[in-house]
């Protein structure tokens, strides 16, 4: 079978132009039709910096050796987002993103809030407004009523109607409890999107939804909340760490007094602490010593006691780790006064440490449908999807109108195919020697006859069936063929 090249399959498509051009019309068409039925949907985005440092400052390396202080991770942006997707789930369902009132126009629905999220069907509820009142029935059973303008309250969820202009007949509605694909953690996964911006600790919240003034407020909601929570969290450890500390400070005051006591009676010089030793080994008793003796028989549960008449016994004190150590104690003690007084301004503080850097607006353009990229997208798949069609209507096809048709349909080996007539007078130029027969005359050539001729051109029109072509062919079968597709 002859080669077929790639200037064949061009040759082809530009035979075929009009399939191309009605498949990429076709598609531009329905991606029009598309844009103007679907509706927009909006993207409004805030930008909180998160808290992602200790609220407590570090107060010695022994309190944090003994865990007095909650601990908190050294990078707090993973968790941070974490809290706000939370927070996000609590904002969807104080905005009743799963219920949707079909009402007349001229009634608002000023507030929806869903209390229970475990339903796994859309429930739908008949409201009936008389007057000022509201009524809500499951069928035929009511479940809850009130007036405008006051929060309505049924089990399963929570909401306050506005009537824009006086009603002066009985009308009719419906609530519809939406579970699929307008879940809490539906919309979680779909259309609310928290991102860290970079390696800052800047957080990104963009909220999806077809109406844009709702996924504005959404937005807003969780930034708020979220800073809300950040200041309450600060205050709840600050709390947590002024009670840790204080007990701390408790026990710093006791060995401070029983340091103190030790050495107003002790009188400690190197002199006076030789002696004492002295008297300890020779078994001699003394002042100092009953007195320590005699605190740790009234308090037996005192350890310091006990490990300072072990460390006189041997011989691991002197004058100066004994005033070293009084001096560590008022270091460590006013150390964490200093911590104290810290978490009591943090306690006091009403400004959190996390704060909105940008709150959302009503964005300008929805990010679908996005006109200019649907277009491009169409035309590309109409190009592909004409191209396709083309050849494979080119396979089935059996008419000789294109070169890819002739050679697919011949099995000689020594076919030469001219395009057009330059083609083939260059051909002829090049091939000046040879004898060529046609079945037509050609102007500006000789034509020969078929018993004289060595090789042939057969000069073919466009739509020939291919069976003639066929018996053309085994008719010159005998001689080398030269083919032209006019």
């Amino acid at each position: 079978m002859k080669h077929i090249s790639i200037i064949d399959i061009l040759y082809s498509l530009k035979e075929r132009w009009k399939i191309i051009i009605i498949s990429i019309a076709f598609f531009i068409i329905i991606a029009f039709i598309s844009t103007i039925v679907s509706k927009p949907i909006y993207k409004p985005t805030a930008t909180v910096k998160v808290d992602v440092y200790e609220v407590i400052p570090k107060i010695g390396q022994e309190i944090s050796y003994k865990g007095l202080l909650p601990s908190v991770p050294i990078d707090k942006v993973g968790s941070q987002i974490e809290i706000i997707k939370i927070i996000s789930g609590e904002v969807l369902k104080d905005n009743g993103v799963n219920l949707n009132f079909k009402v007349p126009n001229f009634i608002k629905v000023d507030m929806k809030k869903t209390i229970i999220d475990t339903i796994k069907k859309d429930l739908v509820f008949n409201l009936k407004i008389k007057n000022d009142s509201i009524f809500v029935f499951d069928k035929k059973n009511l479940i809850c009523s009130g007036i405008f303008n006051e929060e309505i309250n049924c089990y399963l969820f929570h909401f306050k109607l506005k009537k824009l202009k006086p009603l002066n007949n009985q009308l009719t509605g419906k609530i519809i409890y939406q579970n699929y694909p307008k879940t809490i953690e539906n919309w979680m996964k779909n259309k609310v999107s928290i991102n860290q911006e970079g390696i800052t600790d800047l957080i990104k919240i963009s909220v999806e939804d077809e109406d844009k003034s709702l996924a504005v407020k959404i937005v807003n909601d969780i930034a708020k909340k979220y800073i809300d929570w950040s200041l309450d969290q600060e205050r709840r450890v600050a709390k947590l760490s002024k009670a840790q500390l204080e007990e701390l400070l408790k026990e710093i005051n006791y060995q401070l007094d029983s340091l103190k006591q030790l050495q107003a009676k002790i009188r400690l010089d190197s002199l006076t602490l030789v002696s004492y030793l002295l008297e300890f080994r020779t078994g001699l008793s003394s002042e100092a010593l009953a007195e320590i003796i005699k605190k740790l028989i009234n308090n037996p549960n005192d350890n310091y006691l006990r490990k300072i008449i072990e460390r006189y016994y041997s011989k691991d004190i002197d004058y100066a780790k004994f005033n070293n150590q009084v001096v560590n104690y008022l270091i460590r003690r006013d150390s964490i006064i200093s911590n104290i007084i810290g978490a009591e301004i943090a306690i006091a503080k009403t400004v959190s440490p996390a704060y909105v850097v940008a709150y959302a607006t009503e964005p300008y353009k929805p990010i679908w449908p996005n006109k200019p990229q649907i277009i491009i997208f169409s035309l590309f798949i109409g190009l592909i999807f004409g191209i396709i069609y083309a050849l494979f209507y080119e396979m089935l096809d059996k008419k000789i109108s294109t070169i890819l048709q002739l050679k697919r349909w011949t099995n000689l080996e020594n076919v030469n195919f001219f395009y057009n007539l330059n083609e083939l007078k260059i051909y002829l130029t090049m091939n000046k020697n040879k004898k060529f027969h046609f079945n037509y005359p050609i102007e500006g050539f000789e034509n020969y006859q078929k018993d004289i001729a060595n090789e042939y051109v057969l000069i073919l029109n466009k739509g020939l069936d291919i069976y003639n072509y066929i018996e053309i062919q085994n008719f010159y079968s005998d001689k080398k063929c030269n083919i032209l597709l006019l």
